[in-house]
């Protein structure tokens, strides 16, 4: 089984992003949400454990621009 990166995890939640889940993985991980919502835009690097917080609240979602086509 292979392990996505950080970079592949942060690419594979914006495609999937909500309003909220900065809190949400603020809650989950310990981190503020300023510091989470820096980290998902690319204004300080992402550590493991955003990254990985953020694939997992993601993973089962459909990408935004397929919820669009499909309304």
């Amino acid at each position: 089984m292979t392990r996505l990166n950080k970079t592949s995890k942060l690419s594979f939640y914006s495609a999937r992003r909500l309003k909220g889940d900065a809190n949400k993985i603020a809650e989950a991980t310990g981190y503020s949400p300023v510091h989470v919502r820096y980290s998902i835009t690319g204004h300080r690097s992402i550590n493991n454990a955003i990254a990985d917080e953020a694939f997992r609240i993601s993973r089962r979602r459909m990408k935004t621009t397929e919820k669009l086509v499909n309304a």
